[in-house]
């Protein structure tokens, strides 16, 4: 009766936390920030994402999946969770009022003080601003999830900094009928007290339950969260032998909550009750593999389908998923396409058009609009900077979509050795484009294959990336400042590149945004775009990387066996050609968070980098960041402005 060993992780270090005004509660801290070799353990490198983790009526940090879900996030995923005690639960202080009880107003203060103290470094202990990606919550947790989330958005609407944006909502059990509590507790008008049973400071005992407390939780109005914008999208899991809630519950959710292409996913367990246990008990002549084939935990003789709870949260929750999500949301600036079509180039994108949550400065015609009490929304500048990978097999019809799209310069990164051995292309000036040699390292081959030979820990994991671009960040600077020299004087679309659009490119597309006042969540999955963008190119790029590591091993001598051992750290079956070809062309949205990261932390400001890097004046950085920005964008005169519906969107505080 033993269940596979991921419902059986090994804790994580847990460090128990006082937090808000009374709130208890445990961060579980990933495996592989204590562990000594991660990758043999297997463990998930530590991102520097976390989820917010919410129980419902009566519960408590660790009943249902909560405790199992924080610890396979920690393992598996290498997300940093906090599993709460609302105040009047668990180990955490007593409600404000004991006669009015645990209202909704007061669970809201305990999310809030929870996502700022996740995403406050100083106040977690950890010293690391965590990116909130996802909250789990279950029943009466759920209500309040979704109460702060429409609490945020419309901050968001209003162009309001202090809004924050969680993309990903897991919704478990959650009531959507909201009058239909009442129909759980009997009670005359002059009740107080309703008497029940909780865990409370570590053992079962009796409790009152304040009837203003129900009468609270039959208030809320879900009809309207299909207004919700589409940077949250839903996961709702419920079970069908649900007797707490209305059985049709999950179906109301589903409807409104269907805002388009994965805004909302919906899985049913059939035999699991509100909490997720199975309602069809084990007989003593029942084959045990017959009755429980998924070789889920039993629990007092019955499934314990919270396992599969868990294995959804994680599926849904995985960069694989997170990333398809983002991709359909973002294909198109408006009704402009993100994506361009450029023949014999691939992974094109215009980085334009990202909503601006806080802007690094405000623009003279923001200040006039305030003064009239108007308000104006920030945006990336579309259609004039545009990133891609190499360019050196651009055909002339790529040229002149070039031209169409108004480009009049091609910002070359890549080295004299990577030009040298696949070229550029020649005649751009018939298009009114000219090509400039900005090289982020100027005699080295720094194509993803040389890459390798480099920095060879890059074959092993995304999580390694953060030294390369480190080197990039301080190596780079002839050519970050030629490019924003372009964007100062000239003011005109531009492309820039290198081998695979996906590095060095990626880091300039980082500053750019960052300039522009772009959160990190956006900078992070407009980088890992490029998974997307570059699969095109795979082919190739896996051909030169095998032909790299077929020399290198000669090189080594010994069949290469020792560079493989280097490579594998320990993993068993791990194969360089595969999976460090995949490591190697990986744009993971988590490696550009811990980039951002590093830069903040090192830099100050990206406007400390421009001054004391890249030697810009103040002046300068203004007026770049002013030929990058746009307010209200439908009155900007690019082409086919006057009917681009704008979305305005955004993928969280903008929080370093």
């Amino acid at each position: 009766m033993t269940a596979p060993s991921r419902y059986n992780p090994p804790p994580p270090r847990e460090v128990h936390v006082r937090l808000g005004k009374g709130v208890s509660a445990t961060l579980a801290i990933p495996h592989s920030v204590d562990a000594k070799n991660p990758f043999e353990a297997g463990f998930a490198p530590a991102t520097h994402k976390a989820a917010l983790i919410l129980h419902g009526q009566a519960g408590h940090r660790n009943y249902c999946y909560q405790k199992l879900t924080a610890h396979r996030l920690a393992a598996e995923l290498g997300i940093y969770s906090l599993r709460i005690d609302f105040r009047g639960c668990g180990d955490s202080a007593d409600n404000v009022d004991r006669l009015v009880g645990r209202q909704l107003e007061q669970d809201l203060e305990d999310i809030q003080d929870s996502v700022e103290f996740l995403m406050d470094g100083t106040k977690n202990t950890l010293g690391i601003d965590l990116t909130l990606s996802s909250i789990i919550a279950h029943s009466r947790g759920g209500v309040a999830m979704f109460l702060w989330a429409q609490n945020q958005d419309a901050l968001l609407k209003r162009g309001d900094p202090r809004a924050i944006i969680v993309p990903n909502l897991v919704n478990c059990s959650t009531r959507y009928d909201s009058p239909s509590v009442m129909d759980r507790y009997s009670f005359s008008p002059d009740t107080d007290f309703i008497p029940i049973k909780m865990f409370r400071h570590g053992k079962l005992q009796e409790m009152e339950l304040a009837a203003r407390e129900i009468y609270g939780l039959a208030i809320p109005d879900f009809s309207n969260l299909y207004q919700l914008s589409r940077d949250w999208s839903v996961l709702s899991v419920y079970g069908l032998q649900d007797n707490i809630i209305p059985v049709d519950d999950f179906t109301n959710f589903a409807n409104v909550l269907n805002r388009g292409r994965h805004s909302h996913r919906l899985e049913v367990i059939p035999d699991a009750d509100h909490n997720f246990y199975g309602t069809t008990k084990m007989g003593p002549d029942d084959d045990i593999h017959e009755f429980n084939p998924h070789n889920y935990p039993i629990k007092r003789g019955v499934i314990n389908y919270n396992a599969l709870v868990s294995d959804y949260i994680i599926d849904y929750l995985s960069p694989e998923n997170e990333m398809e999500r983002f991709l359909s949301t973002s294909n198109v600036i408006g009704r402009v396409s993100r994506w361009k079509e450029v023949e014999g180039v691939n992974n094109f994108r215009d980085i334009g058009g990202w909503r601006i949550h806080s802007p690094t400065f405000k623009l003279r015609s923001d200040t006039v609009a305030r003064e009239s009490h108007a308000h104006l929304n920030y945006y990336v500048k579309p259609h004039v900077a545009f990133r891609c990978a190499n360019i050196s097999g651009l055909t002339p019809k790529g040229a002149e979509t070039l031209q169409t799209l108004g480009i009049k310069a091609i910002f070359d990164l890549r080295s004299d050795g990577e030009v040298k051995q696949d070229g550029y292309p020649q005649n751009l000036e018939q298009y009114g484009i000219v090509r400039i040699h900005a090289p982020v390292f100027t005699n080295d081959d720094y194509s993803p294959q040389a890459i390798a030979l480099r920095y060879t820990n890059l074959m092993t994991s995304w999580s390694t990336y953060i030294h390369v671009y480190e080197d990039m960040l301080e190596l780079g600077t002839f050519a970050y400042k030629t490019v924003f020299e372009f964007i100062r004087d000239q003011n005109q679309p531009f492309v820039f590149h290198c081998t695979a659009g996906k590095d060095r490119t990626g880091i300039l597309g980082m500053l750019i945004l960052l300039l522009a006042g772009v959160d990190k969540n956006t900078i992070a999955r407009e980088y890992e775009l490029t998974t997307v963008g570059l699969r095109p190119d795979h082919p190739i790029l896996r051909g030169k990387f095998q032909e790299t590591v077929r020399k290198l091993r000669e090189k080594l001598g010994d069949s290469g066996a020792g560079f493989d051992l280097l490579m594998s750290h320990g993993r068993k079956n791990w194969r360089v050609e595969e999976d460090g070809f995949e490591n190697l062309i990986s744009s993971r949205y988590e490696a550009m968070l811990a980039t951002v990261g590093l830069f903040m932390k090192k830099y100050g400001s990206i406007t400390n980098y421009m001054k004391n890097k890249l030697h810009f004046s103040q002046e300068d950085i203004i007026k770049i960041y002013e030929n990058l920005v746009v307010v209200d964008p439908q009155n900007f005169g690019f082409e086919a402005s006057s009917h681009v519906n704008w979305d305005h969107r955004n993928m969280g505080k903008a929080k370093f």
